[in-house]
């Protein structure tokens, strides 16, 4: 059985990645991307902000969890 705590852990990771790829969501960094860029990290932002939804447990999600751009 799934535990809260496992998808609490799952969250957390989730929104650290987040926070790592925020800062290329500001203005003056984020119109220096190029197109190609800008939706790979769309893509990416997605991919993350739907993870818990997407999969059944926590070791799914891990299993499956993004990959980020490689040049972020």
């Amino acid at each position: 059985m799934v535990t809260e705590a496992e998808w609490d852990y799952l969250r957390q990771d989730r929104n650290s990645a987040l926070r790592a790829i925020d800062k290329y969501q500001l203005t003056l960094v984020y119109k220096d991307l190029t197109g190609s860029q800008k939706t790979e990290l769309a893509a990416y932002r997605t991919a993350l902000l739907q993870l818990p939804q997407t999969f059944d447990t926590p070791e799914d999600c891990y299993a499956n969890f993004p990959t980020k751009p490689s040049w972020v």
